[in-house]
C-alpha cells in the first residue's frame, strides 16, 4: 500500500530508469506510476539504497510518508518498504497494488524471515495480501505494480473489521539457499475503503549471509604453523629438563 510512491510518480509521469537497483512500481485507482533510487525527480532521498516519495494526495486518496530501503549483506540482506498513513477521502472504495524490488543481493544465503502489518482505523471491510520473491537469476522487478520475477517465498492476507484493526504478517525463519546474486521484491495489493486509513504499514524480507570459510590451502598453512609451535615447545622443554 504504499501510494505515497504511487503518488508522487504519477504527478511528475516519470518512469524508472531500466536496470535499477532499488525502485517502487504502483497503483491507485487506476493509476500507475514508477519511482528508481537516485532518480531526484521523484526520490527525496539523496542516500542510495534509500527511495523516500514525498506527501501526496491522488485522486482523493492521500499519501503520508513512504520509504523504502535495501540493505546488502553480510551479515544480512534486506529489503523494506513503510508508509506512515494512507487515507481515503476519494468517495469511494479504492484498489492498490505495490512492487518494490531490490536486485545485487550478496550470498549465500542459508534462511530468510518475511514479515508484514499495520493499522486499518475505520476501515472494516478493507483487505490487504502481502507476497515475498527472490530470484536467482536477479532479475529486476517492480517494472510494474505486479512484477514480482523468481520464486514466492511466502504469502498472507488480512480482512479489516471494527473500528480499528491491527494485523501482523510473518513467515518465521525457513530456508532460501542462494549461491550467486540474487534481488528480491515485495508486492502488497488490496482495497481500502471510503474514509478508511491504513496507519504504519510495513513490510519486510530479510536473509542471512554466509560468513566466507578460509580457503584449504589457508588451513593448511596454520595447522602447519601450529604444528611446528608445537614441535618448538616441545624441545624447549627436553632442553629445560636436560
Amino acid at each position: 500500500m504504499k501510494r505515497l510512491a504511487i503518488a508522487t510518480a504519477a504527478v511528475v509521469g516519470l518512469a524508472a530508469p531500466a536496470h535499477a537497483v532499488l525502485q517502487i512500481s504502483g497503483t491507485v485507482g487506476g493509476v500507475s506510476v514508477q519511482c528508481a533510487d537516485q532518480n531526484f525527480a521523484c526520490d527525496t532521498n539523496p542516500v542510495a539504497g534509500q527511495l523516500s516519495i514525498g506527501d501526496q494526495t491522488l485522486g482523493g486518496v492521500q499519501f503520508i510518508g513512504s520509504s523504502q530501503t535495501q540493505t546488502i549483506g553480510p551479515p544480512s540482506n534486506r529489503l523494506d518498504t513503510s508508509s506512515f498513513q494512507i487515507i481515503n477521502n476519494s468517495g469511494g472504495a479504492v484498489d492498490i497494488a505495490l512492487a518494490v524490488s531490490g536486485t545485487g543481493f550478496a550470498s549465500p544465503t542459508t534462511l530468510f524471515s518475511a514479515s508484514g502489518g499495520g493499522t486499518f482505523e475505520t476501515a472494516a471491510g478493507s483487505n490487504i495480501t502481502l507476497s515475498f520473491f527472490a530470484d536467482s537469476a536477479n532479475n529486476q522487478g517492480a517494472d510494474t505494480p505486479t512484477d514480482a520475477p523468481g520464486t514466492q517465498l511466502f504469502t498472507g492476507s488480512h480482512v479489516a473489521a471494527g473500528l480499528t484493526d491491527t494485523f501482523s504478517i510473518n513467515s518465521g525463519t525457513q530456508p532460501l539457499v542462494e549461491t550467486g546474486p540474487f534481488s528480491m521484491t515485495l508486492l502488497a495489493s488490496g482495497t481500502l475503503i471510503d474514509n478508511g486509513s491504513l496507519v504504519g504499514r510495513t513490510q519486510a524480507l530479510v536473509t542471512d549471509v554466509t560468513q566466507p570459510v578460509s580457503e584449504p590451502g589457508t588451513l593448511t598453512l596454520l595447522g602447519g604453523s601450529l604444528a611446528a609451535f608445537g614441535l618448538w615447545r616441545s624441545r624447549r622443554r627436553q632442553e629445560e629438563t636436560a
